[in-house]
């Protein structure tokens, strides 16, 4: 892939002020700076931007937005584990006034009681970061398939409480995420002519897998406009059957699609 929204940079500013679960990867930060800049593209041009991470664990991708990114309005985390949710609200509170202060005060703190340089080289780097943004932004333990959770924590959200401009999400896989039931789906009725075999047999791959169910779960709870980017592992990510992607893109063992989410609602 080339990057055209994120020009090579040192990120260790970042690497000391962000704090990290176990067990949980994190997009690197170029990565997700170079997907919102792709995502931008198609929304409207230096309009405010709404973010949601429905999977968003310690909080890393958003606070990363909310320090690179200009033009941020709000930040919206969910996820269905409480446990990390904590560290995502100690990471979104560098972006309020006097965040990194406070983060390179307590480091410094810690170097001189530990009496380790690399505390206080951290607070050194903690001290350089400007964020391009500072949203408003709030954290929800809420299932991305529960709608009335979800609705809940994104009450007026976006412009004119219209919901978010965009959602970035890395997808839960393997056994990490348990989801809720899966949630009913419009146009299901029974007698509903079929196009024919091979588009009867694509739909039903797709609605098996898990990603696929996530991202309309995800869709229901958002203006047709808004932009989807999905990341996963491996050579691409499923979109529900008739579903086109805006962009697609692969980057080392990730790969990303970028959809509006009214082609999920209808896909």
């Amino acid at each position: 892939m080339q990057y055209r929204h994120a020009p090579a940079a040192n990120h260790a500013a970042l690497d000391a002020v962000l704090a990290s679960a176990p067990g949980r990867p994190t997009l690197p930060v170029r990565l997700t700076v170079e997907l919102a800049g792709r995502a931008r593209v198609h929304l409207p041009a230096d309009a405010p931007l709404t973010v949601w991470d429905p999977c968003c664990g310690a909080g890393a991708t958003l606070t990363v937005l909310g320090l690179l990114v200009p033009g941020l309005a709000r930040l919206v985390g969910t996820d269905a584990d409480p446990g990390p949710l904590d560290l995502a609200r100690r990471n979104l509170a560098l972006l309020d006034p006097g965040g990194l202060t406070a983060r390179a005060a307590d480091l410094e703190a810690l170097a001189a009681r530990h009496d380790k340089p690399s505390y206080a080289e951290a607070a050194t780097a903690v001290r350089t970061l400007v964020p391009a943004s500072t949203p408003a932004w709030s954290v929800t333990l809420a299932d991305a398939r529960d709608t009335v959770a979800v609705r809940s924590a994104l009450a007026g959200a976006g412009p004119y409480g219209t919901g978010p401009d965009l959602v970035l999400a890395d997808l839960p896989h393997g056994h990490r995420t348990t989801w809720a039931a899966s949630p009913t789906r419009p146009g299901g009725a029974a007698g509903t002519t079929a196009p024919d075999a091979g588009s009867v047999r694509a739909a039903a791959a797709d609605d098996q897998d898990p990603g696929v169910e996530f991202l309309r779960a995800v869709a229901t709870a958002l203006r047709p406009d808004a932009v989807v980017v999905a990341v996963g592992r491996g050579r691409t990510v499923p979109l529900p059957g008739g579903a086109r992607s805006l962009e697609r893109v692969r980057v080392g063992h990730r790969a990303a699609v970028l959809v509006r989410a009214g082609a999920l609602q209808e896909g």
